[in-house]
């Protein structure tokens, strides 16, 4: 198996990092500005400083497009993508979590044409006129800062979910500023760990051999989160837990977690994007609520795997890694239930078939069938 792994952005990490943004924004020697965001970034007040920022590094009047939503919908992607190409937009910044970070991505592709962003998903042909982007992540979570994709909902038709993904769409330079995440509520400090845990989770328990290194690094990066994310969730104020998260949401989607080889899937996290499409659940409490019982759909055929979750990553041996990480987000208060979550339980293996129209879910390792996907759901009801 060859293992290739890019990963060109220039990374600035730390407390106070956001204030060199000007000078990397000028760097780029680009004209015309546009920052995707949502429009809580706004309420909080950290727009008006990245608008300072900007202004003192030579953009005083940038484009503001801040009408991102959680699961991002196909529809606002395109009115950005439109707005982008009036604009003759070169430049764009994302600013927030996955969904911004991931509509940033996806406007700067759409405006490079005239089609609509969903003529361009599985199109991972280089474009040369793509805009240059920076990304800035409020919250430790998704990695999107670090990777080409963008996940997507065709929410006014047939409600799928799924990603775009292009070389170009890698940032330029990365601003991850532990401070700037201060003012992320509980829920989404929450959501996002599992997030991060999952992503690499996933991965470790259906890789079907022992690999050192890499198994090594995505332990440390979960015991990394089991550590700190309930510490951040007591203490939103305390930078070491911030930090200490931030790097590993950095590094968990950003390629480095591939270091070492690696053939496991993230097929939770397609039949995750099926539920979040059809029923607009927030993206980490969909995974916290369905990952114990994909675990056990797996188990029969990763029980060693299963084990290994346990003991290396919650230091338990008296029980598999399902029923650990269970009661892991149960001390956390994120053992959540899908019938909590407003899933429609009698369309779940409705919902089962859209999952498998996700590339993640095709490789997992018991064979998925739509009523498979459907029983996960019942199970995490």
């Amino acid at each position: 198996m060859i293992t290739t792994i890019s990963i060109p952005a220039k990374l600035l990490f730390g407390p106070g990092a956001i204030n060199q943004l000007g000078d990397e924004a000028k760097a780029l020697g680009k004209k015309k500005l546009m920052i995707v965001t949502y429009p809580d970034i706004r309420k909080v007040g950290l727009l008006d400083k990245v608008l300072k920022i900007l202004e003192k590094g030579g953009y005083p009047n940038p484009i503001v497009f801040e009408k991102v939503m959680p699961n991002p919908r196909a529809t606002m992607i395109d009115e950005g993508a439109a707005l982008a190409r009036k604009e003759k937009v070169d430049f764009i910044i994302g600013l927030g979590g996955g969904s911004a970070m991931d509509s940033a991505k996806a406007i700067a592709l759409a405006s490079t044409g005239t089609k609509p962003i969903w003529s361009y998903m599985g199109n991972r042909d280089p474009i040369e006129n793509a805009p240059s982007i920076i990304q800035i992540p409020t919250m430790a979570g998704t990695g999107s800062e670090m990777n080409v994709g963008a996940v997507i909902t065709d929410w006014e038709n047939t409600h799928e979910k799924t990603s775009c993904g292009n070389p170009s769409l890698m940032a330029k330079c990365v601003i991850v500023d532990p401070e700037i995440s201060l003012t992320l509520p509980k829920r989404q400090i929450l959501a996002g760990g599992l997030d991060i845990l999952t992503h690499l989770a996933e991965f470790y328990v259906t890789e079907p051999e022992t690999l050192p290194i890499n198994d090594g690094f995505k332990e440390v990066l979960m015991k990394v989160v089991v550590k700190y994310l309930p510490i951040a969730a007591k203490n939103p104020n305390d930078m070491v837990a911030r930090t200490e998260l931030s790097w590993a949401s950095n590094c968990a989607m950003g390629g480095f977690a591939r270091i070492g080889g690696t053939q496991g899937i993230m097929a939770c996290h397609g039949m995750e994007e099926a539920m979040s499409g059809r029923f607009d659940i927030c993206h980490g409490e969909g995974l916290a609520a369905i990952f114990p019982s994909w675990l056990r759909n797996v188990e029969p055929v990763r029980k060693e795997r299963n084990r290994m979750f346990a003991k290396n990553v919650f230091g338990r041996t008296d029980v598999d890694g399902a029923k650990a990480c269970e009661d892991w987000l149960e001390s956390i208060g994120m053992k959540l239930r899908l019938r909590d979550l407003g899933f429609d339980i009698s369309l779940a293996d409705e919902v089962g078939a859209t999952a498998l129209k996700q590339p993640r879910t095709k490789n997992n390792p018991v064979p998925l069938t739509a009523k498979g996907v459907g029983d996960i759901y019942r199970a995490a009801y």
